[in-house]
């Protein structure tokens, strides 16, 4: 596939696009079916910030397939979990197994599609899509790209199998996408509405006109039924190009994720974009989900995002370039990280949030401080009597201990100390090490969080000090 939080940032309510207050379950393809309710209500005054941040620290993530396994899409079957992915030395379409979305994972021998259509021919087939069984058909649906035989361009197709490991076996005929116009057709993606009716997003694949497109399917999904709509193209913000879609129904409205850039490339990045209605219009973030800069290097050009829903909640599986072999060759593996929805806004656990702390509630002896050298500006302090306590709205995608990162100074001449605590319970008491002049230090605790908004509360032990931000990954 020439395809497949937030430039690292994912921006918080007060300055996100329109979503509802709390997610809602919706329809969609069915690796990305509604999540079990969760119920959370944002803060009037949310605490976060649109700057990028910059500081060195994060945590790596680790690929849960470090070998070649690009443009991943993951569905759930009884107890186990399927990944397909673009073609590799070893397969047309490799497959690969295991217990939980976290793996661990087991390549399957063999090639999941069975052969390619009369149309296509090898060497470039790229992004698959599955979708189990619906209605009691029994049978599991796939979509890929391939190219044409009689013509330099790529074209969808589709194939069924009764198993989810394949073998899948092309359905006979022409492409069912294949708009020459446009410079052929990638990157297939399901979409089921929640009256049952059936579409596929794909992305026209001319560069200067490249774009996301929506197609009716019928009722199997296995012929186009009626026109397609154009819902998004690339923007000067973003990087080259967009492709590689995927839609889901969240916070009552619909959530268009898609990349941006030469997936060979490190500024091959995550983005979504918001719409009230099917068609759109589709409002975009004017931040990335995802980026290298958001890993701080950890993972390189994430993209190709696919949601993946089971009975946990939302999981977003998608690949980082793991080498570089020159030109657009690369090796790309699989990652999957925890997915959280305050209403339509995507969080994504692993990308660092930064919350200023002068957006959080203050008492009589923390106050906002015009710091110029600061994050956002501003800083709060100088929690230098007792009772001095700061509370912070944060939001977490799903339940766990997370690192929180506190941007600090202390110019007292000693070291002086704060407790950290989340949503009332107990917490951790860290050092505010002395800084010179402009200087700003950072301390990061543990804290555990639930899934949804929380509240991290900062109170004095002993000394005095500002606190610039919070920072949860």
């Amino acid at each position: 596939m020439i395809s497949a939080v937030v430039a690292l940032v994912v921006v918080m309510a007060a300055s996100c696009l329109p979503g509802a207050t709390g997610p809602q379950p919706g329809a969609g393809a069915t690796r990305s079916s509604a999540p079990p309710p969760r119920a959370s209500t944002p803060p009037p005054a949310p605490a976060g910030t649109q700057t990028p941040i910059t500081p060195p620290g994060y945590s790596p993530v680790e690929p849960v397939l470090d070998g070649w396994f690009a443009d991943p899409t993951v569905i759930k079957a009884a107890d186990r979990y399927y990944a397909y992915g673009t073609n590799n030395g070893d397969a047309t379409m490799p497959v690969a197994t295991a217990p939980s979305p976290a793996g661990p994972w087991t390549r399957s021998p063999g090639d999941g599609l069975a052969r390619l259509p009369s149309w296509a021919e090898e060497g470039r087939t790229w992004a698959p899509e599955v979708v189990p069984p619906r209605q009691g058909s029994g049978m599991y649906v796939l979509y890929f790209s391939a190219a044409r035989r009689d013509r330099d361009v790529q074209c969808i197709g589709v194939a069924t199998s009764i198993s989810p490991a394949g073998p899948f076996v092309p359905v006979d005929g022409p492409p069912l996408v294949c708009p020459l116009d446009l410079g052929g057709a990638i990157d297939p993606s399901s979409y089921i509405e929640t009256d049952g009716t059936r579409y596929l997003l794909y992305k026209s694949d001319a560069r200067k006109t490249a774009a996301i497109y929506l197609v009716p399917l019928t009722a199997d999904g296995l012929r186009a039924n009626g026109p397609a709509a154009r819902l998004l193209g690339h923007d000067k913000s973003e990087p080259v190009l967009v492709e590689a879609p995927d839609l889901v129904r969240r916070g009552g409205k619909y959530v268009l994720l898609y990349s941006a850039g030469w997936y060979f490339k490190s500024d091959y990045q995550t983005r979504y974009a918001v719409a009230a209605s099917l068609r759109g219009p589709y409002q975009k973030s004017p931040w990335p989900l995802q980026s290298t800069g958001a890993y701080r290097g950890a993972v390189e050009g994430p993209g190709s995002a696919d949601v993946l829903s089971d009975e946990t909640g939302d999981h977003l599986v998608f690949h980082g370039i793991l080498k570089h072999h020159g030109g657009s060759t690369v090796d790309r593996g699989m990652y999957v990280a925890a997915l959280g929805w305050d209403g339509s806004r995507p969080v994504l656990r692993g990308v660092p949030v930064r919350y200023e702390a002068e957006r959080g509630r203050l008492n009589g002896c923390v106050s906002a401080l015009r710091r110029p050298e600061a994050s956002g500006g501003s800083a709060v302090g100088p929690f230098d009597r007792g009772g001095c306590r700061l509370d912070v709205s944060v939001f977490a995608p799903a339940g766990g201990r997370y690192p929180v990162r506190i941007g600090y100074a202390n110019r007292s001449g000693e070291d002086s100390h704060l407790e950290l605590s989340a949503n009332g319970l107990a917490g951790a008491t860290f050092t505010l090490r002395g800084t010179r002049d402009a200087d700003w230090a950072s301390a990061t605790v543990e804290a555990p969080l639930n899934a949804g908004w929380n509240t991290l509360s900062l109170m004095r032990v002993d000394g005095q000090g500002q606190v610039d931000y919070l920072e949860v990954r």
